[in-house]
């Protein structure tokens, strides 16, 4: 049995975010629809009580939650990405919340596009700060 590991490239750590993103928001639309919180023209939605607590509780499990206890995401998982610790090792709930709410700099503001840009790992602000490094992770026997 083999592992291989590599740096992540960012067009796929990229492609898994979307991907992640895409799911987030078509439960949120699901939710809606559900709660007749839908906008007359069908194309958006506004949660608000227990609904969009809700919401709130299923971003927190597909992003740190789901990244401290299996190392991945949804879309990552697609993608064969994983996070882990800058030494290999699987990362925890402190370093996922770090990569997670340091990720609302990363996207709005696109910098975190830019530090990877200029980093050899391709590591966004939240990894830098978070200790943290996406690998391409293939398990081959």
């Amino acid at each position: 049995m083999n592992n291989q590991r590599t740096i992540a490239k960012k067009r796929f750590r990229i492609l898994a975010f979307f991907m992640d993103f895409i799911i987030f928001i078509a439960i949120g639309w699901v939710i809606a629809y559900l709660t007749d919180s839908l906008y007359d023209d069908g194309f958006g939605f506004e949660l608000s009580g227990l609904p969009a607590l809700l919401m709130f509780c299923i971003g927190f499990f597909l992003w740190p939650i789901s990244e401290a206890i299996f190392g991945q995401t949804i879309g990552k998982r697609f993608f064969d990405l994983k996070v882990v610790s800058d030494n290999l090792k699987p990362i925890g709930f402190g370093q996922a919340f770090a990569r997670f709410f340091l990720g609302f700099v990363d996207y709005c503001f696109l910098a975190g596009i830019i530090v990877a840009a200029f980093n050899k790992h391709n590591k966004r602000i939240g990894d830098l700060v978070a200790n943290t490094v996406v690998i391409k992770y293939k398990y081959s026997s």
